[in-house]
């Protein structure tokens, strides 16, 4: 595992939970679909105490943060390959223990290594497959879309377009180790996987391939960022679908004229079985996360306390 020395910046979210971050600008993108959106527990998608949840392409951990913050009996596996993004992430993962497993690694159909394209000024679109072109077009869509939701400010940032995509896309290059999703399971004797959240710039079919059969039986709930390159979205919503899912796809308004897609499968059992296994049917998720939310303060109140 490569280490590497960062300076610590920390920033205070709208909540009020304290994190390092890598890039302001993405703090507020990530902390707006994360926390506020809360796009990764749509279309049906819930999280509960005890569950398993798998954080592929962590980054800086907001997700893995939102997990252990609203459901603190949920147990957490957060993947990211790139050193300063991991270093980051372990930062904000520490306060939680060894409730957060960390893998510093990328996750592909075999083990091995890869070369990672990593801006440090755009860390969300970092990746085993650059193409500058189709990430610059992305970025530009995401501006002017901004600009036809009246978002405050996106006016001013076009008068510099063409230097703020130029800057956004200065890049380093880091040599990452490579596991199969498969691997991990069997070394941490994961018997169930509650949520399977995958966010990877390209590498989602890779992370698929690299599943045994049997693994796939495990999973309970994915949703993926899919690039729709060739006929992608076809194929892994197929792939799900033949493994039991109900799929649903959605574009998000920020990346209409995009090829990035969200996809959220849910087992299609999943509802009668919780509601027949428990004796209830499944909680209001937003009464459910109101009450984690208040949880989640207590504790942060408790643990600023006890280092006071």
């Amino acid at each position: 595992m490569t280490t590497v020395s960062i300076p610590v910046r920390r920033a205070t979210l709208p909540n009020g939970l304290e994190v390092a971050y890598q890039s302001k600008a993405e703090l507020a993108q990530f902390y707006d679909d994360i926390f506020v959106k809360r796009t990764y527990i749509s279309h049906g998608i819930t999280v509960r105490g005890g569950d398993c949840v798998l954080d592929v392409g962590a980054n800086i951990g907001l997700f893995t943060l939102f997990v252990a913050v609203h459901f603190p009996g949920a147990r957490i596996f957060s993947f990211e390959p790139a050193p300063p993004l991991f270093a980051i992430l372990a930062a904000n993962a520490a306060p939680y223990g060894d409730r957060i497993s960390l893998f510093n690694c990328g996750l592909s159909r075999a083990a091995g290594s890869a070369d990672l394209t990593f801006y440090p000024h755009s860390s969300g679109m970092s990746s085993f497959y650059p193409d500058e072109r189709e990430e610059k077009a992305a970025l530009r869509t995401l501006i002017h879309n901004e600009l036809a939701q009246g978002k405050e400010g996106v006016e001013d940032v076009l008068r510099y377009e063409e230097e703020l995509v130029e800057q956004r896309f200065k890049s380093e290059t880091w040599t990452c180790p490579l596991r199969t999703l498969s691997d991990v399971i069997r070394e941490h004797g994961v018997t169930r996987i509650d949520l399977l959240k995958v966010d990877v710039e390209k590498s989602e079919m890779d992370i698929l391939a690299g599943m045994e059969d049997d693994d796939w039986g495990k999973i309970e709930q994915a949703v993926l960022e899919v690039h729709d390159l060739g006929d992608r979205l076809r194929e892994i919503s197929a792939l799900f679908r033949a493994h039991g899912f109900a799929v649903t796809l959605e574009q998000e308004e920020l990346y209409r004229g995009s090829d990035r897609w969200n996809l959220y499968a849910l087992r299609e059992h999943l509802g009668d079985r919780d509601a027949a296994g428990s004796g209830r049917a499944r909680p209001d998720r937003s009464a459910s996360l109101q009450r984690a939310e208040e949880r989640g303060r207590k504790l942060r109140e408790a643990a600023r306390r006890s280092h006071k």
